[in-house]
């Protein structure tokens, strides 16, 4: 075991917050037919994108493809001009923001964390997030304020608060841009304990290395359109003259 893996809490740490039981195991986050135009342009044109419990779910894509622009219908921050979301076998219509909070939990590329706010008070404001208070890496920060963080620290921060949430699925869009590697590192070890608890990971971002490494299935946004990445995503990728 890794001195990361002794540092990151595990699923003891906040199992209180996660449902267990068997017969409540969440069905796929389903997108189907998914559509946004805005003025004179067109950035989705029927895609679909499956996420499934237990999962790392890859969206990979050029910069500009609509890779945010996806998530932001996938969480509700956007309306789609048409198309279909299912989240545990129910369909969700426009009004369903609701549902959709209470299933999705999304970190956007740019900070949501108040930035005069010292990180203990942060994460006391969490009600899940109290175990943070004990692991060493935040444990040292806890009397600065977010604004005096680094931002791979930052990133660590609201990817733990994220993830105390209960919620079936997680969406990180460019969670390691700016990061350091030994930072990187810890993101992808808390992600992998999560996904074990049964939770899905839709992940995005343009160090294609560390996504494909941890990802179990991929999809490749390219012309407005999701294409399915079968077996390794790397080799699919470079097959498709995407990545060398």
């Amino acid at each position: 075991m890794s001195s990361v893996d002794r540092d990151v809490p595990f699923a003891s740490a906040d199992s209180n917050h996660r449902k267990s039981a068997a017969l409540n195991i969440p069905k796929p986050l389903i997108l189907d037919s998914i559509f946004y135009r805005v003025p004179e342009l067109k950035i989705l044109d029927g895609a679909y994108l499956e996420v499934q419990p237990g999962k790392i779910t890859a969206l990979i894509g050029l910069n500009g493809s609509g890779k945010s622009t996806l998530m932001k219908i996938v969480s509700g921050q956007l309306k789609a001009s048409s198309g279909i979301s299912i989240i545990n076998g129910e369909r969700l219509y426009s009004k369903s923001l609701k549902k959709r909070f209470c299933s999705i939990a999304y970190l956007p590329q740019d900070s949501m964390l108040p930035r005069d706010m010292k990180v203990k008070r942060l994460i006391r404001s969490f009600p899940s997030a109290g175990f943070l208070m004990d692991d060493p890496f935040f444990k040292r920060l806890l009397r600065q304020k977010v604004l005096e963080l680094s931002g791979g620290e930052r990133r660590y921060l609201e990817v733990s608060l994220l993830f105390s949430l209960d919620r079936d699925f997680i969406l990180l869009d460019e969670p390691f841009s700016g990061v350091e590697p030994k930072i990187v590192e810890r993101m992808l070890t808390r992600i992998k304990i999560e996904v074990n608890k049964n939770r899905g990971v839709l992940l995005t971002d343009h160090l294609h290395r560390y996504v494909t490494d941890v990802a179990d299935t991929g999809y490749l946004l390219h012309n407005r359109q999701c294409y399915r990445l079968e077996g390794d995503i790397s080799s699919e990728l470079k097959k498709l003259g995407y990545i060398r």
